[in-house]
Order: C-alpha cells, then structure tokens, then sequence
C-alpha cells in the first residue's frame, strides 16, 4: 500500500507520468500543480496538470465522512485529482472573422484524441495499482471539456483514490 507523508504526492506523479506517456501529442508542460490548474499560459506546446483538488476521509469509499469525532477516526483516507490537458484553441483574427472550420476541426480531433488517451492511460494506471495492492480502490468519472478560455480549451478528468490510513 502506498503510504507514508508523501503518499498522496506520490499518487499523483504516478498519474502525471502514466498521462505524458500515454498521449500520442506530448505537451511542452508538464507537472503536478498545487492548487486549482491556471490557465495562465497556453502556448501551442499544450499542458498536462494535476492536482490534488481534495483529500477526505471515509468510513466507505467513495463517500465522504461527513463528521469525525473523538479518538475514532474513520479508516480510509480519499485524494480526489483532477487531471487536465489544455491546448491552443483557434481564435478569431480579427473582430468580424471567426476561426476557420478546418482549424476547429483539428483543435477537435486533438481534444477528443486527448481525453481518449488520457482516460486510457488513468484507468490502466489505477487498475494496476489496485491489483498490485498499492491502492485500496478507484473512481473514475467522465471526462468533460473545459473552456474555451483565453485562447486555450482542454478536457479535465477526476479520480478518487482510497488508501488505507496509517
């Protein structure tokens, strides 16, 4: 089992490596981010993120405790990630012209080749981790798109995972 104080820095680079190797178009940045995932840059190279945008405990996974009193403390700790892939999106080039349909289509294929990969790559990784007894249990939901925003779009998958508390 995973544990230790780095244990969930460890979840997460075990999730920012199975993502880079996992896509077909690798971006130029690549990490996990503390925090919520800026936006703050969206250079063409693309960016993968991660975060770790929740930890709980829980008595059953994947609900959340929703009080802890006294010495009894639930058994199960819950880091909850979101992972994001942002690319360029095409803009306008000017006022009245918006972007061409064939640019629209590219940016489209790519996000869509993204979140395939991507979910591929989350979900063999945790099923591996399960099965290996590194992690108690997973969810995965669906991926979403996200934006566009400042001249970038993306998709952003979140994970739960369970580890036993010690």
């Amino acid at each position: 089992m995973i544990a230790g104080a780095a244990r969930w820095y460890t979840v997460g680079s075990r999730i920012v490596a199975a993502v880079r190797d996992g896509l077909s178009s690798k971006p130029s940045r690549v990490g996990l981010v503390p925090g919520e995932i800026a936006w703050d840059s969206c250079d063409c190279g693309g960016m993968l993120a991660v975060t770790l945008s929740r930890l709980y405990l829980s008595d059953a996974f994947p609900e959340e405790t929703e009080t802890v009193n006294g010495a009894c403390q639930p058994p199960y700790e819950v880091g909850q990630y979101t992972v994001a892939v942002v690319r360029c999106a095409p803009n306008p080039d000017g006022i009245e012209s918006a972007p061409a349909a064939d640019e629209l289509d590219a940016a489209a294929g790519l996000l869509l080749q993204d979140a395939t990969e991507m979910l591929g790559a989350v979900a063999t990784l945790l099923c591996r981790l399960k099965e290996g007894d590194e992690v108690l249990d997973y969810l995965v939901t669906p991926v979403e798109p996200v934006g566009p925003e400042g001249g970038c779009v993306g998709v952003n998958l979140t994970v739960r995972v369970c580890l036993v508390r010690g």
